[in-house]
C-alpha cells in the first residue's frame, strides 16, 4: 500500500505542531507501508525534511486561482500512484479532493486538533468529505453534532507521538544560561499573539513564584514571529525569565525538555514533556496560572487537546497553585508526578498502539463519492484564504 500525506508548511516559518504529528505519523507507518509527503508552501520544514521518504514541496506561484498548483499537484499524484491520499489541513486537502477524485484514490482528512469552525465564511467552512479524524473530543462532539456531517465516517484518535530523545549538548548549552540553583519552569512554542493566554499564564506564574521567595525561572523557548511579543515578555518577566530563540535550539526543542523542572504544554508539546516524565502544567481558559496537570484533571484538559480552550470545573486557583509549589519544593511529589506524566505517554499519547487502526482507515478508504457542489466551495475557499500569502516560484524537493 502506498500513502500520500499532504499538509500545508507555509511560507515562512515552516513550524507548527501539525507538521510534528505528520512526521510522527509518517516515521511510525514507514515499516509497513510506502510513504510519500508533499508540503504545500514556500518554506523549508524541518520536520518534514528529517523524513527518509520521498518528499515533493508545492509553491504557490503568481497564479491567484490556484490552477498551476493544482496542476503540479495532479502530476505528483499521477507519477507516485498512491492508493490513498491523506491531508491534514484544509488548504493541503483541497489539492488532495481534486486529485483522488481525477485518479480515483482513497481520501482521509485529519483535522489536527484546534477550534471548531466558528464565526462567518469562510472560517465557519470545513469540508464535508467522507472519512474523517479527529485528535480532539471537543472537535468530536462538534462534527458528529453536525447534519452537515452526518455521512461522514468520523474516527476520534488522539494525537499522538512517538518517544523523543534528549540532546545532552544542547541541554547544557542552555542550562549555561540559566542560574542553576533555581528550578526551571519550562514553554516551548511559538513566540505570537496565538498563544497569548499561556505566556499570560506563565508570566503571572513567575511573579507570583518570586513574590512569594519561590527561587523560580520561566524560559520561553520558541522560533519569534512577533518581536513585538517576545519584547513584552521579556519586560513583564524582569529577572524572573529569558527568552530563548536561537535557530539551533528551537529547531529540535523536545530535545531540550529536561532542561524544565516544570513544563507549561500545549497539545503535542504536552505530550512530549509527558514521555520525558515532566511535571506537567497546561493553560486553563478559566484561570490565571497554568494548571497542575494530575490523575483528577487530565481528562477534561485532553478533551480539548491541552489548548487554550480547556476549562476545569470546578477551579481552585489557590489550590492549583498550592500543587505547583508543592512540586517545585519537594522532589518525592516531583517524582509522583514524573510518574503519573510517564505513564500518561504510555496509555494515552504513545503511537505506536494505533499504528493499526490507521492503516485500517487506508485499506477502507475510497475515493470521494459525489460532492461536486461542496468540492467548488472548498476550492473557493481555497482562493480566499490563500490569496495574500507571499508569493514564490514553484520548487521540488525529493528524497
Amino acid at each position: 500500500m502506498k500513502v500520500l500525506f499532504v499538509t500545508d508548511a507555509g511560507d515562512e516559518t515552516g513550524i507548527g505542531g501539525h507538521l510534528y504529528s505528520v512526521q510522527a505519523l509518517v516515521a511510525a507507518l514507514a515499516p509497513r507501508i510506502e510513504c510519500v509527503v508533499v508540503s504545500v508552501g514556500g518554506a523549508a520544514c524541518p520536520a518534514l525534511d528529517a523524513l527518509a521518504c520521498r518528499r515533493h514541496r508545492l509553491a504557490f506561484g503568481a497564479g491567484r486561482l490556484r490552477r498551476a498548483e493544482r496542476a503540479r499537484f495532479l502530476e505528483i499524484v499521477r507519477a507516485e500512484k498512491p492508493d490513498v491520499i491523506h491531508a491534514f489541513d484544509p488548504i493541503a486537502g483541497a489539492f488532495a479532493r481534486a486529485a483522488a477524485r481525477r485518479c480515483g484514490c482513497g481520501l482521509v482528512f485529519t483535522k489536527c486538533g484546534g477550534p471548531n469552525p466558528a464565526g462567518r465564511w469562510p472560517y465557519s467552512y470545513y469540508p464535508r468529505v467522507d472519512r474523517l479524524v479527529l485528535f480532539s473530543e471537543e472537535n468530536e462532539r462538534y462534527f458528529r453534532s453536525r447534519r452537515r456531517f452526518r455521512r461522514t465516517r468520523i474516527w476520534r484518535i488522539p494525537n499522538r507521538i512517538q518517544e523523543g530523545t534528549t540532546d545532552a549538548a544542547k541541554v547544557a548549552t542552555l542550562r549555561a544560561r540559566l542560574d542553576p540553583a533555581r528550578p526551571v519552569v519550562l514553554r516551548i512554542g511559538r513566540i505570537s499573539t496565538s498563544y497569548a493566554r499561556t505566556a499570560e499564564q506563565c508570566v503571572r506564574l513567575a511573579r507570583r513564584l518570586a513574590a512569594d521567595g519561590v527561587p523560580a525561572q520561566l524560559v520561553f523557548l520558541g522560533a519569534v514571529q512577533d518581536p513585538a511579543v517576545a519584547r513584552a515578555l521579556l519586560a513583564d518577566l524582569g529577572g524572573q525569565g529569558i527568552v530563548v530563540s536561537d535557530p539551533e535550539l528551537v529547531a529540535q526543542a523536545a530535545a531540550l525538555l529536561d532542561v524544565g523542572d516544570l513544563v507549561v504544554g500545549t497539545g503535542r508539546g504536552l505530550m512530549e514533556a509527558a514521555a520525558r516524565g515532566r511535571v506537567l502544567l497546561a493553560p486553563v481558559r478559566n484561570g490565571l496560572l497554568p494548571a497542575l496537570v494530575t490523575e483528577a484533571n487530565w481528562e477534561p484538559l485532553f478533551a480539548a487537546n491541552f489548548s487554550e480552550r480547556c476549562e476545569l470545573v470546578p477551579w481552585d486557583e489557590e489550590q492549583n497553585y498550592a500543587g505547583i509549589r508543592r512540586a517545585l519544593a519537594d522532589p518525592e511529589c516531583r517524582r509522583r508526578q514524573s510518574a503519573f506524566a510517564r505513564r500518561l505517554y504510555e496509555e494515552q499519547f504513545a503511537l505506536d498502539p494505533v499504528v493499526d487502526r490507521y492503516l485500517e482507515i487506508y485499506r477502507e478508504a475510497a475515493p470521494e463519492r459525489g460532492a461536486f457542489v461542496d468540492r467548488a466551495v472548498h476550492w473557493l475557499w481555497l482562493i480566499c484564504r490563500t490569496w495574500r500569502r507571499p508569493l514564490a516560484p514553484p520548487q521540488e524537493v525529493r528524497a
